[in-house]
């Protein structure tokens, strides 16, 4: 027997991914001394046109938190954690049979499992955060997180919400995070009113997120398109996973050597639907994952592990970069 919480030799793994919202000032500060980091982080200048690593390690955060340059952080951080794993525990990634990532995460995991080249996925990054940014200044936007609330009382409030401010009005759930947890994004009117509606019908919180605009919703129709678009220019070099890989916006798993074209068709829905990450985490353990590993910048993923099935929590591992 090995020490307590070690994973069997046998046990499936999934990482998983974290996506915007877990950044840091600081951020891969130890990660100048693995080779294939610093290799990532010498094409990301070329590719993106300045240097990341300068921008995780000193901000301001002001910077680092804007969509267009948080997203190429995420995604090399993510990838930055998976080197480390490797050089800590490469009986772990061998074990690795699913992956999945959060929101922007989901292009990490994919290029975790070979589906798309470093450079191609964070070509796709680059352009996805560059236009969901640009799609935040259409209008005014805001996401709202509410906890405390079962969907069954949630939905029609949300129906309210959207109701009261009337034509042109957006409402609508974002990212289903755990059990009674999502947050939602729309126009400012909605959210405000959905905000006051939640806390007078019980919600042990309603706060409005520190987010550019409302991802996951109908307003990131424009940068959907421009990414869509990049997605079919992409799409030939694109391989079959390796592994399995559960996508966000059906929360089904995408099996290894499966169609190209099936993850293109999720990842066209991504931008405008909701992450379904609670059930997707859920039907994990259901096909036998009991060891999970949050690859990445901070602690989010397992915050919310906790929140859905406290068990494979207990054993939950964190690479932090």
């Amino acid at each position: 027997m090995g020490p307590k919480n070690e994973p069997h030799l046998d046990e499936p793994v999934a990482l998983l991914f974290p996506g915007q919202g877990s950044q840091y000032v600081g951020m891969m500060k130890d990660m100048g001394e693995v080779p294939a980091v610093v290799a990532m982080l010498e094409k990301a200048k070329t590719i993106l046109g300045y240097d990341i690593l300068d921008i995780c390690l000193n901000g301001p955060e002001s910077k680092l938190e804007e969509t267009k340059y948080c997203q190429p952080a995420m995604f090399i951080g993510g990838l930055a954690g998976l080197e480390k794993l490797k050089e800590e525990n490469i009986d772990a990634v061998n074990r690795a049979s699913i992956m999945a990532g959060l929101s922007l995460g989901e292009y990490t995991a994919l290029c975790a499992a070979g589906v798309m080249s470093f450079e191609d996925g964070l070509k796709l990054v680059k352009l996805r955060g560059e236009a969901m940014q640009e799609a935040a200044g259409q209008g005014k936007q805001l996401m709202l997180s509410v906890a405390g609330l079962d969907r069954a009382k949630l939905d029609p409030l949300i129906e309210k919400a959207k109701a009261k401010e009337g034509a042109g009005a957006v409402c609508s759930v974002a990212n289903e995070l755990f059990p009674a947890g999502v947050s939602i994004g729309g126009t400012e009117k909605a959210i405000n009113t959905l905000k006051e509606l939640a806390e007078a019908h019980g919600a042990m919180q309603a706060k409005v997120l520190k987010t550019a605009g409302a991802f996951h919703t109908a307003l990131m129709q424009p940068a959907q398109d421009k990414l869509s678009a990049a997605l079919d220019e992409i799409q030939p070099n694109m391989k079959p996973p390796l592994h399995t890989v559960w996508m966000n916006a059906t929360a089904e798993p995408i099996r290894p050597g499966a169609d190209v074209a099936d993850i293109v068709a999720n990842l066209k829905k991504q931008l405008t639907n909701a992450v379904k990450w609670e059930s997707s985490v859920q039907d994990m353990i259901k096909d036998g994952i009991v060891q999970f590993y949050e690859v990445g910048p901070m602690k989010q993923l397992t915050a919310m592990m906790k929140r859905i099935d406290v068990k494979p929590w207990k054993k939950m591992k964190k690479i932090e970069v």
